[in-house]
């Protein structure tokens, strides 16, 4: 369902590497976290088609790792019961930037808990 390179935001990127030197999580398990969250509440989760600008490449494998065949079931669950018809990589890219703005705000790994 994924491509093998999906096209992050350079924004979002450079958002993925400032919280891993609070919380020592690595950019693809914040973007897992941000995508879980986004994809729980629906309501505020808006995809945005347009292209950025600059990019950052990153790998399907390495995003979503051996968990990819479940990230993909959600994701399309969401697509399906929000009626999303946009793109995969727009709608990835949106689920990132959503979640990111929901755990922006943490400085430590252990501000995870007040998350969940």
């Amino acid at each position: 369902m994924f491509p093998t390179r999906l096209q992050l935001n350079k924004k979002t990127w450079d958002r993925l590497q400032y919280l891993q030197t609070r919380t020592k999580l690595t950019p693809n398990v914040t973007a897992r976290l941000a995508i879980t969250l986004a994809l729980r509440d629906i309501r505020t989760a808006t995809i945005n088609i347009k292209k950025p600008e600059q990019v950052h490449v990153i790998n399907r494998d390495t995003l979503f790792g051996e968990h990819e065949d479940a990230y993909a079931a959600m994701i399309k669950q969401f697509c399906s019961e929000q009626e999303v018809t946009a793109d995969i990589n727009d709608v990835v890219r949106s689920l990132i930037d959503n979640g990111l703005h929901k755990i922006g705000h943490l400085k430590t790994f252990s501000d995870l808990r007040t998350v969940f």
